[in-house]
């Protein structure tokens, strides 16, 4: 029954030697001026090793100078860039590394928006619309025409230097509140021009970076993006919604889809559920990404609690999604596809205490179950 997960699978013209796909996640292991670090190389080079078919690396900036401008503390999480040229040498040997021991990488590319920290920006964040975060008094700044044209450009630039590097993809973070998620949630975009109000207008923004990014990388390379299905908020995005935000965008150009859910500042629980601890709890985008399954034909990856062989393979035989997604489990076991290749089909060993999210944005990535943290 199993057997399904260690199938191959096709995004656009890439093979993926099995289903399993390591979803993007907070790493915290870059440098000071947004390079791979070298705990963060070895860290692909152990999922590499442990089998996973396509690893997704944590959301790149786009937009990242004044994340750049911070002074470095030694323990404390930076993040990684693609927003210039210089970074493309630095992460061929890294893609390069991952391909000698078997794997696929795709790089993630995200802007904040909203939910930028402003002390860090030194300014209001950037977002479709000046819609108040409901956890913080902050209020972002509606975009004009022109800095949403120039945001269309970097994204589109650094997908170019992700297929500059070597990647055998690249992802577009439409999800948990950051930018391409604002645009396309009726909550956070109230717009009334053409990037506001109607689905179609909404998702603008996305099929102009697709556009303009396939100027750059050409028609075979694979651009996914991982999207919001629901914001589990009043006014927000619903699966209905998703479903026709999907449709535009894979007619625009999109190769496959992500699915996911919530958003870090209104619903953080429902983007990362803890105590996954019954296999009736796992799997809880199922229905959002059967949902787009019924309208899209491009491949869907379903991330979400997922932490049992059988439970997987089942969403894999009835059609739900044709890949899987996980993110915490890898951070405790790197070689868990390894272990269950080898017949050792124990549930992964991840507890979703979400330790590892408290202090994703505070420290580099680990899991603390073994090793609690003593300053909290």
């Amino acid at each position: 029954m199993v057997s399904i997960l260690f199938e191959t699978a096709r995004i656009k013209g890439v093979e993926v030697k099995n289903r399993f796909v390591r979803s993007a996640t907070v790493e915290g292991m870059g440098t000071a001026d947004g390079r791979p670090a070298g705990a963060l190389r070895e860290l692909y080079y152990a999922l590499a090793e442990g089998e996973v078919g396509l690893i997704v690396t944590a959301a790149a900036l786009v937009d990242g100078e004044a994340y750049k401008k911070r002074r470095y503390v030694e323990g404390r999480a930076y993040d990684i860039a693609m927003d210039e040229d210089r970074y493309v040498e630095d992460w061929q040997e890294v893609v390069a590394g991952v391909h000698e021991r078997g794997s696929k990488i795709a790089m993630q590319l995200v802007h904040m928006g909203r939910q930028e920290n402003p002390k860090i920006r030194g300014s209001s964040p950037l977002a479709p619309s000046a819609v108040p975060l409901t956890n913080t008094d902050i209020v972002p700044r509606e975009m004009t025409l022109t800095e949403i044209e120039e945001t269309v450009e970097r994204f589109a630039q650094s997908c170019r230097r992700v297929m500059e590097a070597g990647f055998d993809a690249v992802q577009l973070h439409g999800g948990h509140g950051y930018l391409i998620s604002n645009f396309i949630s009726p909550y956070a975009n109230v717009r009334t021009d053409a990037y506001g109000g109607s689905t179609e207008n909404r998702a603008r923004f996305i099929t102009h970076i697709v556009k303009r990014a396939r100027e750059l990388v050409g028609e075979d390379y694979p651009i996914m993006i991982k999207m919001n299905c629901d914001e589990f908020i009043d006014g927000g995005l619903t699966k209905d919604d998703a479903v026709d935000t999907a449709k535009i965008i894979t007619k625009a150009g999109i190769d496959c889809i992500e699915v996911t859910g919530g958003t870090g500042a209104d619903s953080p629980l429902r983007m990362v559920v803890p105590g996954i601890n019954k296999e009736e709890k796992e799997a809880y985008f199922a229905s959002y990404a059967r949902a787009l399954k019924d309208h899209v034909s491009v491949p869907i990856i379903l991330v979400g609690g997922l932490r049992t062989p059988s439970v997987m393979a089942r969403v894999l035989e009835e059609g739900v999604a044709d890949l899987l997604s996980l993110s915490r489990p890898f951070i405790r076991e790197p070689g868990l596809v390894k272990r269950w290749k080898r017949g050792d089909l124990e549930k992964a060993k991840c507890i979703s205490c979400n330790k590892c999210a408290l202090y994703m944005f505070k420290r580099p990535l680990r899991c603390y179950v073994e090793e609690p943290l003593e300053d909290t």
